[in-house]
């Protein structure tokens, strides 16, 4: 299957539940709610692939999509204010890009080529000619615009003129003899194949619209929006925070153990700590951090600001040493994470060892399909002395993220650093995407297991592939699982 077909795909869509995600169009705000409470504007859905758990976009996010968009069409579109990013299921990465309201590109790890790559929608594309796109433009006759449709073919003797960097597998932007945008479309040759042929097919079209037209929408600095975007939700977040807290107190006043809170230094747990401490007594509240040894050092950074705004001690457990239990066990896949047992859940299971705990955790079922069929309150299967209550179950990431805002709470900075999730720097279950993030911001942690990998392959002969893949993720591609 294509990269393009992948993505986009209607047999992807993953439901889990409701997508809670509208828009304001009249102070073009993201809203949560059924409307506006700065205009009190009727809010209307934004169309997401599901499960529709986008989280909120830093500077960071804007200044790689621009990169992105620039080295490939020559222009930044991107301006200043709030932009979301939906994380589209399946094994690559990638994430629907709301702007205004709208999803306009789909921005993804292209695993062949080695980098991140753009698809386009029509609104993204009338956003790029407006900014001055110059590449990967294809100029059509006005004799095909009563002919052209989503998803037909365009042939050569159509095209008027084309850029000169079009390569195979490129998305295109469609522009008629008046250089307005009125398609989008995947190229099936390039411009030097193109100049040299008279007939043939050359672009797939996506979205073709002839009379189309883009909305225009007032934005705002990105500090200025946020605290709007809080603002135009403040019902809803208030709603959520009643609820969550008043679950918070009847878990603790039906089960009566004493309380913890797993603080991973992610975003959920950050929410579930708040939640907890204005539920019950700071002095009620037991708070741990599992130390894996593979933290980012923004993690820990992290814990150290949280245990000062909240004025509270985080209890530090440190897990068994990674580097040598690796030794022992060999290289963790997906399918056999062992590296989870004995650096997360072992050093929790040794210090609950004589005691039974109600432990609060900011799972959410929005996460994925196995969290969507837990319930709000059960006993951990591994660690049998701890009851698990799920305050946050039903949030969405933008719940989470304007809560925190609205809180002023220290969250980790690995976020603003283009980071969807948070968790050691190694892990069988990143993406791709995920690993080259790593790799360029921190060498030095990703060249020291890569070292690893490389001596596991040197000794068994594994191709290159088995490191620049990542086909070391799955336990069918080890040759052998001890050392």
């Amino acid at each position: 299957m294509s990269v393009i077909h992948y993505i986009l795909s209607e047999n992807m869509k993953t439901y889990i539940g409701k997508i809670h995600l509208k828009w304001c169009y009249n102070c073009n705000l993201p809203i949560l709610g059924k409307k506006c409470d700065i205009c009190n504007t009727e809010a209307l859905p934004v169309k997401l692939t599901p499960p529709g758990d986008a989280r909120l976009g830093f500077r960071y996010d804007i200044d790689f999509i621009n990169e992105c968009l620039e080295r490939e069409f020559g222009a930044k579109s991107i301006e200043d204010g709030i932009i979301l990013l939906n994380k589209l299921p399946g094994n690559l990465e990638a994430y629907e890009v709301i702007v205004d309201g709208i999803v306009k590109y789909i921005l993804y790890y292209n695993e062949e080529k080695e980098t991140w790559k753009i698809k386009l929608k029509l609104h993204g594309a009338y956003d790029l000619i407006e900014k001055g796109a110059n590449k990967r433009i294809v100029k059509i006759k006005n004799d095909l615009l009563n002919i052209l449709k989503d998803k037909s073919t365009l042939l050569r003797p159509g095209i008027i003129e084309i850029t000169n960097d079009i390569e195979r597998g490129d998305d295109v932007i469609i522009v008629n003899e008046d250089e307005r945008v009125v398609g989008v479309g995947l190229a099936m040759l390039s411009s030097n194949e193109i100049e040299k042929i008279e007939r043939g097919k050359i672009i797939k079209v996506r979205f073709f619209n002839k009379n189309f037209q883009n909305r225009k929408l007032e934005r705002y600095k990105l500090e200025e929006a946020l605290n709007l975007m809080i603002e135009a939700n403040n019902s809803v977040i208030y709603n959520y925070e009643k609820n969550a807290i008043g679950f918070i107190k009847n878990s603790y006043e039906k089960i009566k153990k004493p309380v913890i809170v797993a603080y991973s230094g992610g975003k959920d747990s950050l929410v579930t700590l708040i939640l907890t401490l204005k539920a019950l007594k700071k002095e009620n509240v037991e708070v741990i951090f599992i130390d894996t040894g593979l933290e980012f050092p923004e993690t820990l950074k992290n814990i150290e600001e949280v245990e000062n705004f909240f004025n509270i001690e985080i209890k530090r457990l440190e897990a068994e040493n990674f580097w040598e239990k690796i030794k022992e066990y060999g290289i963790p896949s997906r399918d056999y994470r062992w590296c989870s047992e004995v650096c997360k859940l072992n050093p929790l299971k040794e210090y609950l060892k004589d005691r039974e705990v109600l432990s609060f955790v900011g799972i959410r079922k929005y996460e994925s399909f196995s969290r969507a069929k837990k319930r709000l309150i059960y006993r951990n299967t591994y660690i049998k002395n701890q009851i698990n209550a799920l305050p946050i179950f039903h949030w969405t990431a933008l719940h989470v993220w304007i809560y925190i805002l609205k809180e002023g709470a220290p969250y980790n900075k690995l976020y603003e650093k283009g980071f969807d999730r948070v968790g050691c720097y190694i892990c069988p279950a990143m993406e791709l995407g995920e690993m080259d993030r790593v790799r360029k911001l921190y060498p030095e942690l990703w060249e020291k297991w890569e070292n690893v990998l490389k001596e596991y392959a040197n000794k068994y002969k594994l191709p290159e592939d088995w490191i620049r893949k990542g086909l070391w993720r799955w336990k069918k591609f080890h040759p052998k699982d001890i050392w």
